[in-house]
């Protein structure tokens, strides 16, 4: 795995898969992406606890270490992600070569599991939020309710890209706003 890339999203999904988890990959990478956003000092642990099922304890102990393992790294990775400064922050979904219809589903799921996420820290449609974050959050519940009939063709790939990339920057702006990253100390 590269250590500033998030893992491959099939590699995330297989892994959760074998541990019998609640969430796939893109559900537990946004719900994720919800408790960071409320809490930059959300406990691992915690996440972990909310992606994986009672069932995983059963896993194999390999199995259970491999998800561990993958698991922290895509929990470290995010948190960093998410406040870096050159926006680098990306969703863990499937990849271009995958089929738009799948992809869409998963962006869809990974907003359920943002909102999620946010639910977890008491947030939720109707909290108050500053306009522009309340207008996001009231979008990614529409994204994540939607259910989207796309052809393969370049038109609905761009209308995905546009919604993708606007959840992506929702999302950043969400995060700002709740957790502002404190201005430099001035000199004096």
């Amino acid at each position: 795995m590269s250590s500033d890339r998030l893992p491959d999203y099939q590699s995330v999904d297989a892994v959760l898969e074998a541990v019998g988890a609640r969430a796939d990959a893109a559900e537990g990478h946004g719900a994720l992406c919800g408790m960071l956003t409320l809490n930059l000092a959300t406990d691992e642990a915690a996440w972990v606890r909310e992606v994986l099922s009672a069932d995983a304890a059963e896993a194999t102990p390999e199995v259970m270490e491999d998800a561990r393992q993958m698991l922290s790294h895509l929990f470290a990775l995010t948190r960093l992600q998410l406040n870096d400064p050159a926006m680098a922050f990306e969703l863990l979904l499937p990849g271009d070569d995958d089929s738009l219809r799948l992809r869409v589903d998963a962006l869809g799921r990974w907003c359920q599991g943002y909102l999620y996420g946010l639910a977890l820290g008491g947030i939720s449609e109707d909290s108050r939020l500053p306009a522009d974050s309340a207008e996001v959050l009231r979008d990614l519940v529409e994204i994540a309710r939607a259910g989207f009939d796309l052809d393969e063709d370049e038109e609905s790939e761009r209308a995905y890209m546009e919604v993708l990339e606007y959840v992506r920057a929702g999302v950043l702006l969400l995060n700002e706003e709740m957790q502002p990253i404190k201005a430099p100390p001035r000199l004096q």
